[in-house]
């Protein structure tokens, strides 16, 4: 009985090591190339996960590779822009296998890619120096050129990689942090202050043109109402001349009723405040009364 179990351990033992040998396996998140005495062609390329069979080594290899996205970040690097401003930048790159078999052929594993990739990060400081330094640094994001410089290094970059076959497709270029030196960030705050007493100059003078127009167009209105009034208030004392012409010409009829008529206008004016009046009796007609010795009483309105 043990015989038989050692037999049956060395038998599983030997199928586990031939299926090893003649099988292999490729994940969902790896494509795979299949080399026969180290060569590959384009039907030795696996990108389906699942179990393949293989001739044993060394006939047979097969290299695996990651099909995810790989992220290769730069150092933080002092660079120069086109009008001498200095900047320190770290820069990122995000790129997968795109055809295994040039992968394999001409780079042949992750570390060798990362090798070629590196210097043509660098390059973008390249790219920097053909950009001013208010295209890096603004407070107004029109004026911002980074979306282009990172669209600029991208095309540059898949350009490279597609002309020598290296089986790359880069994702993104991106700029990961903008760093200004001590120097440059004192100008750069002298600049912004400069900015904003121009801006508060703008808006000032602006401020003054506008309430220069709301008082011009204030006075013209002015000016308007203030004719149309004395058109009108003319267009009456005109009519006013006209009627009293009218009552002259009565009057002139009858001077007596026309100074009557004053008096009465004047007593009037005179009475409607408190006064007391004396006025001769005989002109009232009273005479009997002050000779029979009556006192006529004073007259008060």
């Amino acid at each position: 009985m043990k015989s038989f179990f050692i037999l049956f351990l060395g038998v599983l033992i030997a199928a586990f090591l031939l299926a090893s040998m003649i099988m292999f396996q490729v994940r969902y998140d790896q494509v795979a190339v299949r080399t026969t005495f180290g060569g590959a062609d384009q039907g030795s390329v696996i990108t389906e996960p699942g179990l393949y069979f293989r001739w044993p080594p060394p006939i047979q290899q097969v290299h695996g590779f990651s099909k995810q996205v790989q992220i290769l970040e730069d150092q933080l690097e002092e660079l120069q822009t086109i009008d001498g401003y200095s900047v320190i930048s770290r820069t990122y790159l995000a790129w997968h296998i795109d055809n295994p078999l040039d992968f394999y052929v001409n780079l042949k594993n992750i570390e060798n890619a990362r090798d070629q990739l590196r210097p043509l990060l660098r390059d973008l400081r390249k790219i920097f120096g053909r950009y001013r330094f208010d295209q890096l640094v603004n407070n107004d994001p029109t004026q911002l050129k980074l979306a282009e410089i990172e669209h600029q290094a991208l095309t540059e970059i898949q350009a490279y990689l597609t002309q020598n076959h290296y089986g790359i497709s880069v994702d993104q270029v991106g700029i990961r942090r903008l760093v200004l030196p001590e120097q440059v960030t004192a100008k750069v705050f002298e600049r912004m202050r400069q900015t904003r007493q121009t801006l508060a100059q703008n808006a000032r003078s602006e401020g003054e043109q506008q309430a220069v127009a709301i008082k011009s167009k204030a006075e013209a209105t002015r000016d308007i109402i203030l004719a149309f009034a004395q058109n009108r208030a003319q267009a009456i004392r005109t009519q006013g001349d006209l009627e009293a012409a009218e009552y002259y010409k009565a009057f002139q009829a009858d001077q007596d009723l026309a100074i009557f008529l004053r008096k009465m206008e004047t007593l009037r004016k005179v009475l409607a405040q408190n006064a007391t009046i004396v006025m001769d009796a005989k002109e009232l007609g009273l005479e009997q009364l002050i000779e029979g010795g009556q006192q006529p009483a004073a007259s008060r309105p």
